[in-house]
């Protein structure tokens, strides 16, 4: 059995990333939307990208940006995949000569499809829970019984609420190639808690052995 892909995101600090990254997780995100409560500056994210692990795959999380400000952002490595979480289109997402990530937020079953139709270059679409001027980071859950029946024919992760009591339900329900934890790990916004992501991880794992 294949084991999931764990993307950690809303890291805001060197000290997170690297207990993240002792937990031999797939990937960090960081926020670029300077309205998150999770936002980071480019320049501290540069420092701890040259911490990270060769097979740590950084993410940046953008929501609506300017292209300019991505390509600033980017610049800082060639490793980076950038995620937009916005209402950004198939053409802004694909200008940067990179693969991405494509946040889709669902609230009702046509999302989906929808969404993996609509950015059909994505690397992978990320599927999160729709809550009103919120871009990620809600810990609130979307109804998984959405995916029964649907055909997604593209490599998606979910995120929305996900912890340790609910992460092997969401990806036995919806068949995901991976998950995007946040505020499940979380003792406050942007500060993750060691003993919440060893105890997601080590459920995953022993899953997936």
């Amino acid at each position: 059995m294949n084991k999931p892909f764990i993307k950690i995101c809303g890291i805001t600090n060197i000290k997170d990333a690297a207990l993240a990254t002792s937990l031999n997780v797939n990937s960090l995100g960081f926020n670029m939307y300077e309205k998150s409560a999770r936002y980071i500056p480019k320049e501290k994210v540069q420092e701890i990208i040259g911490e990270l692990p060769e097979n740590t795959i950084p993410v940046m999380v953008f929501v609506d940006p300017t292209f300019d400000y991505v390509r600033s952002c980017l610049d800082i490595s060639p490793k980076i995949i950038p995620q937009f979480h916005g209402k950004e289109t198939q053409e802004f997402c694909s200008s940067f000569g990179r693969e991405y990530i494509k946040a889709v937020r669902v609230s009702r079953k046509e999302d989906l499809e929808l969404g993996s139709q609509n950015y059909s270059n994505a690397w992978m679409i990320l599927f999160d829970s729709y809550i009103n001027n919120q871009f990620g980071g809600t810990g609130q859950v979307f109804d998984w019984n959405f995916f029964k029946g649907q055909n997604i024919d593209k490599d998606y992760l979910v995120a929305g609420g996900l912890n340790a009591d609910n992460v092997l339900k969401a990806i036995t329900s919806t068949l995901c190639k991976g998950i995007d934890v946040s505020s499940g790990v979380e003792s406050s916004p942007g500060i993750k808690d060691l003993e919440k992501m060893e105890k997601l991880i080590k459920i995953i794992n022993e899953s997936h052995g």
